[in-house]
């Protein structure tokens, strides 16, 4: 556990999977060749901010990382750093790859397993909740891991069918491991850890859910998956975000179709124009991975289990309504946690990469840019920037104009 601490002291100096903690790894190459130097002398160093320095001093010390490792260890939560040979090769692939993760459940074998992220909005509709049931279940069955975020919705209907259908899913949480956000997936979550998956985060215990978080949380969601598909959301909802940290992972993109006149198959029309693959059924997704797919099924546990998870989870959208499963749809309570929405636009958001930040930065000068001045200015390849206006304008950053031109 000794080996943790110097992770665990680094994530609460430099925040989560921002380009600045990928710099700093990059240049040191392990937290502890920050940590075994005393404060006065990485003070000396100019490298480091006020508010860094603030933070090895104070958030980051050694006795603050053993009080996590002891919640923890009272928890029954397991810490993973990228030391540990347990660490999901995948997330290791990923630019900002999670400095901490904590796990209640196992990801054991997950690396040789084929995993889909489901995602999609909140505001779930009757079209969505059939699309999400239907190929969920058909990719569970065929032992498809599925990786979603426990938002209501789109998120709570994947990770309910998968369990239905016998299969394992994973949970990425946008919170500590011991907040249950929403409120109502609290036996959601319990079931997900009891069949074989795993809830995960890179926040720290007692970490509330706030607005910027869930775009932090879904580089996660992509980067443990093999693809990501986007059943319904529109085109400024966090499941198209997930679906831009996709494209910029290497990661397959798939969206189902919808009606041009629903606002809720916006995002995924959207990314269809953006050559995701569309979905029709699950066998839109498996014959992309024919290689992958080793699928035995699994007899001893199926009747008892599928028995306490159709008593304890809902079948129908009704059922789920009567439930707060869906409350989404429902106004907000001003004293709810903050829900999962873009966060509003700032100054480099933590969440871009290197290149995107630049063009940003260019960007925020003000006016209309075109992208040849862009690429001018910033020196980078025509491609790169396209590709980093193209993400930025899913994340709903970057507006198009007539011309490849473009503006916050």
């Amino acid at each position: 556990m000794e080996a943790k601490l110097p992770w665990l002291r680094f994530q609460r100096a430099f925040g989560y999977g921002t380009t600045r903690s990928q710099k700093l790894l990059t240049r040191f190459g392990h937290p502890s060749a920050i940590f075994e130097k005393p404060l006065s002398q990485l003070a000396r160093s100019g490298i480091f901010t006020p508010v860094e320095m603030r933070n090895l001093a104070e958030a980051a010390t050694e006795e603050a990382a053993r009080r996590i490792l002891d919640f923890c260890a009272d928890y029954g939560c397991d810490i993973l750093t990228p030391d540990d040979p347990e660490y999901p090769q995948r997330l290791r692939e990923i630019y900002g790859y999670p400095a901490v993760l904590y796990v209640r459940g196992s990801l054991e074998g997950l690396d040789e397993t084929l995993a889909i992220a489901m995602v999609g909005t909140r505001n779930i509709t009757d079209y969505g909740l059939r699309a999400a049931n239907t190929i969920t279940r058909e990719l569970a069955e065929k032992g498809v891991a599925i990786v979603s975020g426990l938002a209501r919705g789109i998120d709570t209907a994947c990770h309910t069918a998968a369990l239905k259908a016998g299969g394992r899913t994973i949970a990425v949480l946008g919170c500590g491991i011991d907040v249950v956000y929403p409120p109502e997936n609290a036996q959601l979550e319990e079931l997900i850890v009891r069949y074989g998956g795993a809830v995960v985060t890179e926040f720290p215990p007692g970490e509330q859910p706030v607005r910027f978080h869930f775009p932090i949380r879904n580089r996660v969601i992509s980067g443990l998956s093999n693809g990501v598909v986007v059943v319904e959301g529109t085109r400024r909802s966090g499941s198209l975000i997930t679906a831009s940290h996709a494209f910029a992972q290497n990661r397959d993109v798939f969206a189902v179709p919808g009606s041009i006149f629903s606002s809720a198959s916006s995002g995924p029309n959207y990314l269809l124009s953006q050559n995701a693959k569309a979905v029709e059924s699950a066998e839109s997704i498996l014959e992309e991975y024919e290689c992958l797919i080793q699928w035995e099924p699994r007899q001893e546990e199926e009747e008892g289990r599928e028995k306490i998870i159709s008593r304890k989870l809902p079948s129908s959208f009704e059922e789920s309504e009567k439930n707060g499963y869906n409350d989404g749809r429902r106004s907000q309570k001003a004293d709810r946690p903050a829900r999962e929405e873009l966060p509003a636009q700032q100054p480099l958001p933590a969440y871009l990469s290197e290149t995107q930040q630049k063009v940003y930065s260019l960007l925020a000068e003000g006016g209309v840019q075109t992208a040849d001045y862009i690429v001018a200015q910033s020196g980078l390849p025509i491609a790169q920037v396209l590709a980093a206006l193209t993400q930025m304008e899913i994340f709903g950053l970057v507006r198009t104009h007539s011309g490849r031109r473009f503006s916050l």
